[in-house]
């Protein structure tokens, strides 16, 4: 809710949770609660400065509490996947914005305004390395003047404000 009034958002009246089935070894009891049909937050919107001192509208679609995974570890394991259940079940707020960030840039501009917006609220510590606060990037390219979304790429769990921009640069 704080969230919500802090972007000037709809807030949701009431709060109602779904089971949506979720069959993947980083949460092994095979579903996830989830908030999905009704958001504790609606529609808002919050504005980034960019570098250039120039101000950007980004729109917010919805956030909404859901339970979150176990986290897949490829790194320590040869030819195996490990699994880490320590955050699995742990409550989390999933913000959604509107495809409005247009660069790398943006992007970035985008989350640290919101890490400043939900630490300055006390929602979250935004300790990104310890996986406080994560983004998924889902990317989309299409030919200038165009309104219409190209195929879209989703890079997971990004947990660092240079990793966003480092991947987004290597996707386009």
């Amino acid at each position: 809710v704080m969230f919500g009034l802090g972007i000037g958002a709809e807030i949701g009246l009431r709060s109602v949770f779904d089971r949506k089935n979720y069959f993947y070894p980083d949460l092994p009891k095979g579903y996830q609660i989830s908030q999905f049909q009704e958001p504790i937050v609606g529609r808002g919107h919050f504005d980034i400065q960019l570098e250039d001192g120039s101000v950007r509208r980004i729109g917010i679609t919805r956030a909404h509490l859901e339970e979150d995974a176990g986290k897949s570890l490829h790194e320590d394991f040869h030819d195996q996947t490990g699994i880490d259940l320590n955050r699995a079940g742990t409550p989390l707020l999933e913000i959604v914005s509107e495809p409005d960030l247009r660069s790398a840039e943006e992007a970035v501009a985008y989350l640290k305004t919101l890490h400043s917006l939900v630490t300055s609220l006390g929602i979250s510590d935004g300790n990104m390395a310890e996986g406080s606060m994560r983004c998924d990037i889902n990317l989309s390219l299409r030919p200038a003047g165009s309104e219409t979304l190209g195929t879209r790429a989703e890079i997971k769990n990004v947990n660092s404000f240079r990793f966003v921009e480092k991947a987004i640069h290597h996707e386009v």
